[in-house]
């Protein structure tokens, strides 16, 4: 992978049943003073020791970062984003190829570790504008112009007779809006908010 540091998942075993690079979600809050349990790192996205956390470096590499490109690597970062399947090349994620590198010298593309910039679905099948639907046959009244019988200025006179009457606009009034605002500042379905943190090993201190 050019630029990016291979991940080794048979590099590091975890013990038991939990895999180092493991993600779960985690329904408790994290702060300093209330961090993961041992051997979890909270998700998001921190520059870590490659020595001090051999064993996940050995398993994710630089997947998500670089760090500082020698001695550091940065943990994924799921701070208000969806994980997603990679594409692996099935089509089922239109814009697999476009994805961005979520820190320095991370993985891009098809990845594990790539991310997806905000983004809106065009509506059925079609890629064009929003637009409202064509339906806009109208009239307009416009008052003191002739219909019939009406007079034009004669040479040498200075008015012109006005019938009283007066005569519609055409009909025809087939157009379009495009509608450039409107909405809300994010697409996405009913949510709810909790931690994800990564399983590093036990033993790390």
């Amino acid at each position: 992978m050019t630029g990016v540091e291979a991940s080794n998942p048979d590099a590091a075993p975890a013990p038991g049943d939990v895999l180092v690079g493991a993600i779960v979600g985690y329904g408790c809050v994290v702060t300093v003073n209330s961090p993961p349990p041992d051997g979890w790192l909270l998700c998001d996205g921190s520059a870590v020791s490659r020595s001090r956390y051999a064993g996940l470096f050995d398993v994710i590499g630089t997947l998500h970062g670089s760090g500082d490109g020698t001695s550091t690597f940065n943990l994924p970062d799921h701070r208000g984003r969806f994980q997603r399947g990679v594409d692996d090349g099935t089509g089922n994620d239109p814009d697999a190829n476009s994805r961005l590198a979520p820190n320095v010298g991370g993985a891009t593309g098809d990845m594990v570790g790539s991310i997806q910039a905000p983004a809106t679905g065009v509506p059925a099948t079609g890629r064009t504008a929003f637009t409202t639907d064509d339906r806009g046959d109208h009239w307009h009244p416009v008052q003191h112009l002739p219909t019939d019988n009406s007079w034009y200025k004669l040479a040498g006179g200075h008015y012109a007779k006005w019938n009283p009457d007066s005569p519609d606009s055409g009909e025809s009034g087939e157009h379009t809006h495009t509608v450039n605002g409107g909405g809300d500042r994010d697409t996405c379905p009913v949510n709810v908010y909790v931690n994800h943190i990564i399983y590093c090993g036990t033993g790390v201190k």
